[in-house]
């Protein structure tokens, strides 16, 4: 009886292990045409088209960005966020204060599982500075959605 349990229990485990490495696989790659500049923690990057590797595919925590002439631009991470719905379309989310973009989240195809990247010394301080009025800096920055190829 105790090696029937033993035996469920270990190909339970397997069959979960395989599962959450299926999921992390759906982030493997995504091209994206982003129509601004933007910025990846304290890294610039220009307007232009980047294909996202997921780095890990125990957590799918970690991402490389790579440019159309293969060139890695910026390596980042994320922890992981929740929606509500699973997404039809991989899409990325952008914070915007007045004219400069910073990544957000990652969300992949197929999932509601997504990941967000903590905001950079550079957003705050660009979140400080804002030029809206007085009367709404209280206000959280517009999130721009750019959805992928």
């Amino acid at each position: 009886m105790k090696k029937q349990l033993l035996h469920i229990a270990t190909t339970l485990s397997l069959c979960l292990m395989l599962g959450v490495a299926a999921k992390a696989q759906v982030t493997r790659q995504m091209t994206i045409t982003v129509p601004f500049a933007f910025h990846v923690g304290k890294t610039a990057l220009p307007a232009g088209t980047y294909t996202v590797y997921g780095t890990s595919s125990n957590t799918g925590d970690g991402f490389l960005l790579r440019d159309t002439d293969d060139h890695v631009k910026a390596v980042f991470s994320g922890q992981q966020v929740q929606s509500g719905g699973t997404r039809s379309v991989a899409r990325f989310e952008f914070r915007r204060y007045d004219d400069k973009y910073f990544l957000a989240r990652v969300w992949a195809e197929g999932s509601n599982i997504g990941r967000e990247l903590q905001k950079s010394r550079l957003e705050r301080e660009t979140a400080k500075d804002d030029a809206r009025p007085l009367a709404q800096k209280g206000v959280k920055p517009e999130v721009i959605t750019v959805t992928t190829q």
